[in-house]
């Protein structure tokens, strides 16, 4: 009975892991078609309002990201996560492949059934 106990909770925990890794992978897929593609109709489905309101609202970070230099070599970024203490709160590594760039650490957060980029904890630029 112990034996199928520990079973089956390490079966639910590696399908939540692969159900997270899913949807961080999808949420800075569209995150790279807002910074590479200017698809900024998918704003909201990536960021949360907090990040929005603090980098100047919609229309400001829209400017900010029109004059990032474009990503033409997609297969180098590198990414890796960790689930904070709470359930709700993940710490993103990632880096593009743009010159002189070390990458940025992303608070990403689960709201309404959503993971959200939410902050930074440090940025390349």
């Amino acid at each position: 009975m112990r034996i199928q106990l520990i079973l089956l909770s390490l079966i639910i925990s590696f399908n939540v892991s692969a159900m997270d890794n899913k949807s961080i992978n999808d949420l800075f897929k569209k995150y790279e078609l807002i910074m590479n593609e200017k698809r900024f109709e998918l704003i909201d489905d990536v960021f949360s309002p907090k990040f929005i309101k603090d980098n100047g609202g919609k229309v400001e970070f829209m400017n900010k990201v029109k004059t990032l230099p474009l990503v033409k070599n997609k297969k180098s970024v590198e990414m890796s996560w960790k689930k904070g203490v709470r359930t709700e709160i993940y710490f993103v590594k990632y880096k593009r492949p743009i010159p002189d760039s070390h990458g940025t650490e992303f608070i990403v957060i689960k709201e309404s059934e959503k993971l959200k980029i939410d902050g930074t904890l440090s940025d390349s630029n």
